[in-house]
């Protein structure tokens, strides 16, 4: 045995023990994947948004010890990161343990060059279950997804929705009966929820310091390191104004003017942040496609603790935190979502599409005390309403429910816990 595959033996035994340890908590996610198929199952989403947790909550579901697990930010693959190292690896596991492999499980897996290569030759080879995660969307990029398609199933990994923090708090409230009863409870678990977000390592220990190392983490190794950002500085920047002014229509021209730099960069910045998910983009509605590419976009932050921890102001906004949780629900619901303007100009935060068919609007608000600020959003709702030909929507506030109905539509106002609590829109 070469002194390679000596090292590899460790890598197989340590990651194979690793897969096991630790009182794992249920994800939501895991109920959705596909376990059965032969698709290879991708598994995308911020770092440290629990990837690796959910790997191994799946190898737990499998109950078979017939699996080969690696996370490729081990430091040997620093070194040993071209396509045929993963041959290698599982040619090792067959030698060690004197038989195949059923189950491959490859934790961030654009650490190898050309990944995609080696995967697909061992997705073909139909001997394999295989799951892969990645903390940048260039793993879903058009090219990585010719390469195999149709042959993979993607699952974007996000920080814990509102049902998972309880969990996690050990406080399960899944209930209409719940809801009811502690409501009191729950609310003040939502208010910390807000101020938190939801990375899990943070919501166990309550240690915030993670979320600035998150920040920093995120930035130099899926930016700087990745597309070899020069100017750290001005990314910084322009990573914490995002994410400080999140909800908000950005236009990259501001951004040009106020950092000093021509459109190019700007625009590079924006698309780096996006594609590590720091950061969500969101798009106008049109129904003219072109249109709907030169709209102005809004940018919301992955999570609202991250924010908070790299922002003194983003927390005074209660308005555009609640907004920032409702978007990423809808996202992790994984709803086709755009922001909506009515010919009289007036803004609704979210509108949902479900096949091709617009299927709610949702104004989010924290307080409806104000008799103008609420008669302002009911006014853009049912405006918009007429206009896209649907008779009910939502306004999602900080603790105000009431139903409104007037000419055979309907506007419900729900507080954003409760809707969070629900199963469906």
């Amino acid at each position: 045995m070469n002194n390679i595959e000596a090292q590899l033996v460790k890598i197989i035994d340590f990651w194979k023990k690793n897969s096991k340890i630790g009182n794992l908590i249920e994800r939501e996610l895991i109920q959705e994947i596909d376990t059965g198929g032969k698709e290879i199952i991708d598994l995308v989403g911020a770092r440290r948004s629990g990837k690796s947790s959910i790997l191994k909550l799946i190898i737990r579901k499998i109950k078979s010890d017939n699996f080969l697990y690696i996370n490729f930010e081990d430091p040997f693959f620093i070194s040993h990161n071209d396509p045929q190292i993963i041959e290698e690896i599982i040619e090792v596991y067959q030698k060690i343990y004197e038989k195949k492999a059923k189950y491959l499980f490859f934790d961030e897996i654009q650490e190898i060059e050309h990944w995609e290569k080696a995967v697909r030759k061992l997705r073909d080879a139909e001997t394999y279950k295989i799951y892969v995660t990645g903390s940048s969307s260039k793993l879903l990029s058009r090219e990585i997804s010719s390469l195999i398609t149709g042959r993979h199933l993607s699952y974007g990994v996000f920080p814990l929705s509102f049902k998972e923090f309880l969990n996690f708090k050990k406080f399960p409230a899944v209930s209409i009966k719940d809801i009811i009863l502690k409501k009191d409870e729950i609310y003040k678990k939502f208010q910390s929820y807000l101020e938190i977000g939801g990375f899990p390592e943070p919501v166990l220990t309550n240690n915030r310091e993670l979320l600035k190392n998150y920040f920093y983490d995120i930035l130099e190794r899926d930016i700087v390191r990745r597309y070899d950002v020069r100017d750290k500085d001005v990314l910084e920047k322009l990573a914490v104004f995002i994410l400080s002014n999140s909800g908000k229509i950005i236009s990259v021209e501001s951004l040009r003017k106020m950092f000093n730099l021509s459109a190019r960069p700007i625009a590079a910045y924006l698309n780096y942040l996006k594609q590590s998910f720091l950061v969500f983009e969101l798009m106008q509605f049109s129904y003219s496609l072109k249109k709907q590419e030169k709209a102005l976009k809004k940018y919301y932050s992955a999570d609202l603790g991250l924010s908070n921890a790299v922002s003194f102001k983003f927390s005074e906004d209660k308005g555009r935190m609640l907004e920032n949780v409702v978007f990423l629900e809808l996202k992790r619901r994984g709803e086709k979502v755009y922001y909506y303007k009515t010919k009289s100009n007036s803004e609704v935060d979210f509108a949902v599409k479900v096949k091709n068919k617009f299927q709610e609007l949702i104004q989010v608000a924290w307080f409806l005390d104000d008799e103008e600020n609420k008669t302002r959003e009911i006014k853009s709702l049912y405006e918009a309403m007429e206009e896209i030909k649907i008779n009910k929507a939502l306004i999602l506030t900080n603790d105000h429910k009431e139903t409104i109905k007037n000419e055979g539509k309907t506007i419900e106002i729900l507080p954003v816990y409760e809707w969070l609590l629900d199963n469906k829109l």
